[in-house]
């Protein structure tokens, strides 16, 4: 007779985000369901749900199952898991959810070096935190806000493609410095407006905040505001000092194409590659008159003397 295969079929649970993550991973663990047994994936399917198939009082075979229903887990290691699953993996990374569930899952058996920076799994958290975290400065860095002044009144409206989800660590960050100034913030993911007081988030972006953003960017060199700022970034270069790979790795070239100048850096660089480096400034800038100081007005080196006589 065949075995009953419903306590060793695997499970497949979804998760929309942090929360829904949780809820599930803790029904999983009241059930004893270990990681190897579930295959997690993205979103929301309600013909495929989580107990659908087996129920979740069929309990697989396993020889480490939670010794109680209660689950507790620390602080510092609940807000590590958080913002781990931040992080947008790519490539051949392993996806957020089956990471912190095993982390999880060692966690409720004891193993409490599942969330150490030494810990395999743990070195994984950190490196995604440190990401996400990088992610959220680039946001705070490189968005630009674009101002709007119609029927609707006054407003700055922006467009950004984090590589991560840290829309609300970044709409944070410029709801303390916008004062009162509406604003709003599209993304590929979500959007969030802001009206002077309360910050309104919207999952997927509103298609007509999108619009509006990606247009707004399109037309950035048309702003006077932006046209100021790239006359000063012109002006301001200096090609002496231009190093590709450090200028990238505080300003990732994905970003140039939402950036105001971000189409004048290529032609400033290759400016600077083929004799602009002998200069110590941009050379519209050399041409500009200036004042010549005379002679008297020169500084004066005086040879120190010898010995103290």
């Amino acid at each position: 007779m065949n075995p009953d295969s419903s306590s060793t079929a695997p499970r497949i649970a979804h998760a929309r985000d942090f929360d829904e993550w949780r809820e599930r991973a803790r029904q999983l663990l009241m059930a004893g369901v270990p990681p190897p047994d579930v295959t997690w994936r993205d979103g929301d399917d309600s013909h495929d749900d989580l107990f659908s198939s087996p129920p979740a009082s069929a309990k697989p075979p396993s020889s480490r199952e939670p010794s109680s229903t209660s689950i507790r887990i620390g602080r510092e290691q609940l807000a590590l898991l958080r913002n781990a699953a931040r992080y947008r993996s790519r490539g051949g990374e392993q996806a957020r959810w089956p990471l912190l569930h095993r982390v999880l899952w060692r966690w409720v058996q004891g193993d409490a070096a599942a969330t150490h920076p030494a810990d395999a799994d743990g070195r994984v958290l950190h490196q995604r935190w440190h990401a996400v975290k990088r992610e959220a400065h680039h946001m705070h860095a490189f968005l630009r806000f674009h101002r709007r002044d119609d029927a609707l009144g006054e407003r700055y409206v922006a467009w950004f493609e984090p590589a991560h989800d840290v829309l609300d660590l970044g709409a944070e960050h410029f709801a303390d410095r916008m004062g009162g100034s509406p604003w709003l913030i599209a993304t590929p993911e979500g959007g969030v407006h802001w009206n002077g007081s309360t910050l309104d988030y919207r999952f997927p972006c509103p298609a007509a905040w999108t619009t509006e953003a990606r247009t707004a960017a399109e037309r950035a060199n048309a702003d006077e505001d932006h046209a100021l700022w790239r006359t000063y970034f012109v002006s301001t270069f200096n090609p002496a000092r231009l190093n590709h790979k450090v200028m990238t790795q505080h300003m990732p070239q994905r970003f140039w194409r939402h950036l105001s100048e971000g189409d004048l850096i290529p032609a400033m660089e290759a400016k600077a590659r083929h004799g602009g480096q002998r200069l110590a400034q941009e050379s519209s800038v050399g041409q500009r008159k200036g004042k010549a100081l005379p002679p008297g007005r020169l500084p004066c080196h005086r040879t120190p003397p010898a010995s103290n006589d």
